[in-house]
Formats: structure tokens, sequence, C-alpha cells
């Protein structure tokens, strides 16, 4: 293979939200052809709950893998960049892989389109409506509307197929087909992030451990910010503790995957928000372990404003090495929380609650709260994550206006 096409790079579709294992083109900002840049947009893309751009990962000749409208899984081939189109035609033909990375729930047939250059649309509507693509003509790859042209001067109607559901299949049991109402189909994010949920904790031996924590110090500098016009809350004190965490146990920033442990270079913590019309979202703090708590507040409060505007981005929610969780809002004692894909752990807060305690012989009231972290007991054991927790307990004890 010669030194040209060795250069080439297959690029493939990053996990940019935890909760999504496929994502929508919805656009391309560089053309067949067109040189990049590296971190140039390469092209836009909609998850479950953001629209944004995926950045070039290298510089080069662009050659595009998928059309408008394809519905991409994590990981798959969706764009080619290298020195010239004709070295990553040499690539592509070295490698064979042209076909093979077709849509999400189209199987690759070799007897159809194996020897044919195709996008991933092209191959899902080939198969949709039974063709094949040889037959179909087109100036070099056979691209969607080269299919759809082909249909439809050829009068073809798709194969009725009645598709199977789950609902279909299962249905609530018999005994309660007088007592419930089918209510329809969930939303498509909240069956997004429980089959996301679903998948992850399968693949967790989730523990727990949970200490009382006193708040006095922090509710005293939440107190204090929100009089100086800052808009903050317990978050940010979360984070900080995180980074502490994380401090006294690195493990926190690992996942295992294939009997590897991978572990995150930076501090980078999600927090869980819910937006105006009820959907979650988990923006990520970069380097939680650098700034202090005014800094933190301030990068919380502009990731909550674009929560609430509906402006954030793919970017603003991708490559967390942990999640945090605080539920104030209600008189709420603990939760426990699950982890995200690609995560080993997260940490919960419940709300601030008045405790009798005695100190120097006498009863005094102190503002408690009870930190919760969930953990993968195939990375540490329940010592280490207590450790990790103590340190995040003293974190946010030592706070101060």
């Amino acid at each position: 293979m010669s030194g040209s096409v060795q250069s080439v790079l297959a690029v493939r579709m990053p996990q940019v939200n935890v909760n999504d294992e496929e994502v929508t083109l919805i656009g391309w900002h560089v053309a067949d052809g067109q040189e990049v840049a590296v971190d140039q947009p390469l092209c836009e893309i909609e998850t479950s709950k953001a629209v944004g751009d995926v950045p070039s990962p290298a510089a080069g000749a662009v050659k595009q893998a998928a059309e408008i409208g394809d519905i991409i899984a994590i990981g798959q081939v969706f764009a080619y960049i290298g020195p010239s189109i004709e070295a990553i035609d040499a690539f592509i033909a070295a490698q064979g892989e042209t076909s093979a990375h077709s849509v999400v729930g189209v199987a690759p047939d070799s007897s159809r389109v194996g020897a044919v250059d195709a996008t991933a649309g092209a191959i899902e509507m080939a198969r949709k409506y039974g063709l094949d693509l040889a037959a179909v003509p087109a100036s070099g790859r056979v691209r969607r509307s080269d299919v759809e042209r082909f249909i439809a001067e050829k009068g073809l109607v798709a194969p009725a197929v009645r598709a199977t559901t789950a609902h279909d299949v299962f249905g609530p049991p018999p005994a309660l087909k007088d007592k419930v109402v089918d209510q329809g189909p969930l939303p498509d994010h909240l069956r997004s992030i429980g089959e996301h949920l679903a998948r992850t904790q399968s693949q967790l031996v989730v523990a727990h451990v949970a200490m009382d924590v006193c708040a006095k110090g922090a509710a005293d500098w939440i107190e204090s910010r929100r009089k100086a016009g800052v808009m903050t809350g317990p978050i940010p004190v979360l984070l900080h503790a995180a980074a502490a965490a994380i401090a006294a146990e690195p493990r926190l920033r690992q996942f295992r995957l294939g009997g590897h442990a991978y572990s995150y270079r930076d501090v980078d913590v999600a927090f869980t928000a819910r937006s105006g019309d009820g959907r979650l979202f988990t923006p990520v703090v970069r380097g939680v372990d650098r700034p202090g708590l005014d800094d933190l507040a301030k990068e919380c409060a502009r990731l909550g404003m674009a929560v609430f505007r509906g402006n954030l981005t793919v970017a603003d929610m991708s490559g967390a090495c942990m999640t945090i969780s605080v539920l104030s809002d209600h008189p709420v004692r603990f939760h426990v929380g699950l982890q995200n894909a690609w995560q080993s752990a997260i940490l919960t807060a419940g709300a601030v609650h008045d405790e009798v305690r005695m100190e120097e012989g006498r009863p005094v009231s102190v503002p408690v709260m009870t930190l919760t972290l969930s953990y993968d007991h195939g990375l540490m054991d329940g010592w280490e994550a207590a450790t990790a927790l103590n340190a995040a307990k003293s974190c946010i004890e030592a706070i101060r206006p």
C-alpha cells in the first residue's frame, strides 16, 4: 500500500452524547473533494437532545460516505480524509469497506451491493425496494438521489412490510387487558434514555456508598454568592467535591471495556439538568480539578442557561469521566443515580435538611445533606469507594463563604 493511501483516514462518528447510540446527519459543511482543516466543522448532526457540528479530526481532501438524512451509528465510518480523492478511492478499494458501512438496521449483502460504490442512503433505499444497485445508473458513486430517480422512472412500489414491535409480541398480560389503557409510544428522548441506561447498567457491577455531610459552609457560600447576584446553587459544590473524590481515587475516571480499563485524561464532569419541557440533559464542565468554586459557578450558570434556551451544543455534552446529580428542590434525603455510558461512577446529593447534633455538650441544629457514590465494583471495592466519598465529604465541609 502506497504512502498516500496509508495516510487516508476513515472518519468514524464519535460518541457525541452518552445517551445516543446513533445520530442523524442533517448537513455537510464540506463538499466532496473539498479541502478541510483540523477542527474545522465537517458536518452537522442531530442527536436525541441537540444539534451540533462534528469537527474534522484531520486535514486533507474529503470524500463523503453518508448522505443528509442518513442515520449513522456511533463508530460508523461517515467520511474519508486523505491527501487526494484518488488516494481515498485507492484506500477504499484496498480496504473493501465502502459497502460495509451501511445505515443503521441495514445489513450488508455482498450479493447485491458488495461490488458497487454506494452511499449508506442508497443502500438503505435499495434494500427497501429489493433493487440490485448495479442496475442503477449513476455517474460515479451511487447516491440516494440516483436510486430515487431510478425508482420513479420504473414506477416501483416498496413491498408492504408490517413492522413487529415489542408491544406486538408482548403487550400487557391477559389479566391486565381490561385494567390498563395504552398511552401510545414513549417520547423519543425517554425511549432513548431508557434503552441507553439499560444497556449501560448491564455492563457494570453497581454498588453504592453513602455519607452525611455538614453543609453549613457550602450553604453559606451559596447564599453569599446569590446576594452578590450570582446565579448558583449546589451543583458547583458537588463538582468541586467530585474533583476531590477523583483525586483520592483516580479509578473513578475509568471505565471497563472488553477486559481492559480505560481512563479519561481530563477531569471533565457532567451534571444533570432538566429543561423546561421535561427533558434531561448532561452538560459537561471541563477541568473541574483546576478552577475554584466561583469559576465553576459561572460555567454552570452558562451551561444551565444554554439548557433553558435550548441551544446546548453536542460539544457541551461530550467527554465526561463521571456525572453528578442533585435533587434539592424536593425534600429528598438521598437518591441513587445510574451511571452513563463510558463512565463507571455517579455522585448524587439529596436536599439539605437540619439535624440535631451534640457540640461541646449542647444540642445544635446543623444543615446536612447525604452524598451517595454509585461505582463499578469491577474497578474498585467498597473501602476504596468510601475513601473517595470521604474526600468529597471533607472538601464540602471545608468550604467557607
